[in-house]
């Protein structure tokens, strides 16, 4: 990837505009198809949809190193390029065989770790990307457009996903979701033009993942704010694929308003975000991440306690707003605390350690909201009190009090 000049220091570039818009597409499909697992998995207990969702994570978890060096070796543009292939391949695929045989249990497994597998080498170049193609002060405003963008997208996608799996089931979302990538295809190899070649790394692979380790738990600042984001991925990340269809199912809701109890939670996070791509982020962005995970707590309090339509999705929406706040401040700050050339190994660190807390608390909070008694508004309740220890620990860190966006 080409350094960016001193004139293009005060702006986006376009080619970021042009991945953008691929991005965006693709995320769109993926929040489709994201949807539609997540409710066949549901129909079989929540203790099912907690395994399938574990054997997602399992296989992504025990290749990502692997995916992060060969993102750094070959080049973050060309390995996302093979990935977005694969999946296409994996989701037309994805369509006849539901067709022919249904959604059964064994169905969901062989996608959750074929899709997990593909996954390990698709996120840390995915997400690269954005410090890749911009310079470090453009970076919080160049995530920001990539969420003001992906809201618009997830809102839609999320409903979409509700209107496509109440109409023909998961094959719908899966041949959606290949269109998507067939988009992102066109838009990476439009792209190829604009990127320089990758320069191959004089060191052996094994060699390439132990000099990411050592950067990303070397550094301070970097070590403090994957631990931070580690804890939130946990308590958060499960909201989308598993406790909002749980609670979906619950209060007798149906995929429809599922889809669009989702959907208010991606409205809170545009929310911020618009305003981080308008005017740029907030100053002490380690304080206002500790501050957006104490907003998001009280919003996920409010969905423990409500069962009003309105009211619950009001919290859906603060919940949002918080999840925002705290990654549109977090993510910026991690991105440029290492090297442009450590980039995809950083990202499958952080996505690795996102996946095994993930791996711990899907089964986790899928089997505790089978227990009777505690059910999944105990589940949100839960989750709200330790969001909010956990940004107070946040706000207790002076390096991550002190830390400012280079």
């Amino acid at each position: 990837m080409t350094p960016p000049t001193d004139s293009d220091t005060q702006r986006i570039p376009v080619r970021y505009w042009i991945w953008l818009f691929g991005a965006a597409v693709s995320l769109l499909g993926d929040l489709t198809i994201s949807f539609g697992i997540g409710w066949s998995a549901t129909r079989h207990g929540g203790g099912v949809a907690g395994l399938i969702l574990l054997l997602a994570a399992a296989p992504r978890a025990a290749l990502l190193l692997v995916g992060g060096a060969v993102g750094d070796r070959y080049g973050a543009p060309r390995v996302l390029l093979a990935s977005c292939a694969a999946m296409f391949v994996v989701t037309s695929a994805l369509v006849a065989a539901s067709s022919a045989v249904g959604e059964p249990v064994w169905l969901l497994v062989i996608v959750a770790l074929v899709v997990g597998s593909i996954d390990a080498f698709f996120l840390p170049s995915s997400r690269a990307m954005p410090r890749l193609l911009v310079p470090p002060q453009q970076v919080p405003r160049a995530l920001a457009s990539f969420q003001v963008t992906g809201v618009v997208f997830a809102v839609t996608g999320t409903a979409v996903g509700g209107v496509l799996v109440g109409w023909a089931g998961l094959k719908a979302a899966a041949g959606f979701d290949a269109l998507t990538f067939a988009v992102m295809i066109v838009v990476l190899i439009v792209l190829r033009k604009t990127m320089a070649p990758a320069g191959r790394m004089p060191s052996g692979m094994l060699r390439s993942i132990g000099a990411g380790l050592r950067v990303v738990f070397g550094r301070p600042l970097t070590r403090a704010l994957l631990i931070t984001m580690t804890v939130a991925a946990g308590l958060l990340m499960p909201l989308d694929a598993l406790l909002f269809p749980l609670l979906a199912r619950d209060h007798g809701w149906n995929a429809t308003t599922a889809g669009l109890l989702i959907a208010s939670r991606s409205l809170g996070v545009g929310v911020i975000a618009l305003r981080i791509l308008m005017r740029g982020a907030f100053p002490r962005p380690g304080i206002v991440a500790a501050v957006g995970l104490l907003i998001a707590a009280v919003g996920l309090f409010g969905l423990s306690i409500f069962e009003p339509l309105p009211l619950t999705f009001a919290s859906g929406v603060l919940s949002g707003i918080g999840v925002g706040t705290f990654t549109g401040h977090v993510l910026p700050l991690l991105m440029n605390s290492v090297e442009r050339e450590f980039q995809s190994r950083l990202q499958s660190i952080v996505v690795l350690c996102q996946n095994i807390a993930l791996m711990v608390m899907n089964p986790v909070l899928g089997g505790l909201a089978d227990v009777n008694g505690l059910g999944i508004t105990g589940v949100c309740l839960g989750i709200s009190v330790f969001a909010a220890l956990t940004g107070c620990v946040v706000l207790s860190r002076p390096v991550v009090r002190a830390a400012v966006v280079a």
